[in-house]
């Protein structure tokens, strides 16, 4: 392996892209011999749970608001708090081929995208290619990750964190304030990438751009977001109506993680839920993340990353409900995975291969059950 000096970005890109692709079809082939076992359709597999809304969209549009009810919420959970932009992706995609097909093949190459631009901004950050190609592996390995080949928009809005990241890291800041506009039309945890933007804005090494120039950047920077949850205040008509259809008619507002912290102490204290396995690995994936917060700051990561960093795991623990859904809420947060990347990096080689069989071995199966056991959103 060369040294980080030497290695160029195309040779260290291409590997953080088979890295990708390796987990992907090891992925996939043991989806594709568990779902023939069991007379499954792989496609029908892959596009589950959310997909399938992310599917109705392309197709169909964004609803009309549904009724009131005599609780004043919708009788219906509406399909507008979805973001627009994956499901635009998909139906560009799907001019020629099936929409579950295209919106497959979307995630994918968002998540080589991703996979290339990770590498490049972690290559600083995790000491080198080693520690960078192992950040991308920990991402292609979380739990949950078998969302990155599937149809949701995780693998997109990981290609937008990522790629606003390395711009921040260049100070290419219009080329920041772009990734962050494409990660606010496809998630709302950018809400915590364009703060970190700012702050970045703010701390930067003289000279820093003129406050003229910061403030064209933000507003560059917010657009996305703005887009997405304003086409939701104009139809509920209210200026909260994002967060106020999240919390009334889908049961997931932010609750600070009281939901979390309750299922959690059922896990750990051998209750209920101590039996659910998506429930057991939910709880060991948030202990975990816990652990990557305060490893940023011990490993000095820079603010922009840390502000991130901090914000993206308060948005994806801190919601209420969907608890089974929180290692794939944290998925997207990048730099949790710097210290780490780091430290397996410097491991000899051996003993590194030796470490992601293994971790291969069982985000596989974990995948597997999932896409085939597990019969709620992932």
């Amino acid at each position: 392996m060369k040294s980080g000096s030497q290695m160029s970005s195309v040779r260290l890109g291409v590997l953080a892209v088979a890295v990708f692709l390796t987990t992907r079809v090891a992925t996939l082939a043991a989806v594709w011999v568990r779902a023939h076992q069991e007379r499954h359709s792989v496609l029908n597999v892959l596009t589950k749970a959310d997909a399938l809304q992310y599917l109705r969209l392309a197709a169909k549009g964004y609803d009309a608001a549904p009724t009131i009810g005599p609780g004043g919420a919708y009788v219906k959970p509406p399909n507008f708090v979805f973001f627009p932009l994956y499901p635009w992706t998909i139906r560009a995609f799907s001019w020629a081929v099936d929409p579950r097909i295209a919106g497959i093949a979307a995630a994918l190459l968002a998540g080589v995208i991703a996979a290339w631009l990770m590498a490049q901004w972690a290559r600083d950050g995790a000491g080198g290619p080693s520690g960078a190609l192992t950040v991308v592996g920990i991402w292609s390995l979380w739990p949950s990750s078998v969302v990155l080949s599937m149809a949701y928009s995780e693998a997109l809005f990981s290609a937008a964190v990522a790629g606003c990241l390395l711009a921040m890291q260049r100070r290419r800041w219009v080329w920041a304030a772009l990734a962050c506009t494409i990660a606010g039309l496809t998630r709302p945890a950018a809400a915590a990438l364009l703060v970190a933007v700012v702050v970045a804005l703010l701390t930067t090494p003289r000279p820093r751009p003129s406050p003229a120039r910061i403030a064209g950047i933000t507003s560059l920077a917010a657009a996305g977001l703005i887009v997405s949850l304003g086409h939701v205040s104009i139809v509920t008509g209210r200026l909260d109506g994002w967060l106020w259809t999240q919390r009334t008619a889908w049961r997931s507002g932010f609750d600070a993680g009281s939901t979390m912290r309750t299922l959690m102490h059922s896990v750990l204290t051998g209750g209920t839920y101590a039996h659910v396995p998506a429930y057991v690995v939910a709880t060991v994936t948030v202990l975990a993340a816990a652990v990557l917060v305060v490893l940023m700051f011990v490993g000095r990561l820079p603010a922009r990353e840390i502000t991130y960093g901090v914000l993206a795991f308060v948005m994806g623990v801190g919601g209420a409900n969907y608890v089974h859904c929180k290692p794939r809420f944290l998925l997207v947060d990048l730099p949790l995975f710097t210290v780490p990347g780091r430290w397996l990096g410097r491991l000899k080689w051996p003993v590194l291969a030796v470490v992601a069989a293994v971790a291969l071995g069982a985000s596989v199966y974990w995948s597997v059950f999932l896409l085939t056991q597990w019969k709620y959103s992932i």
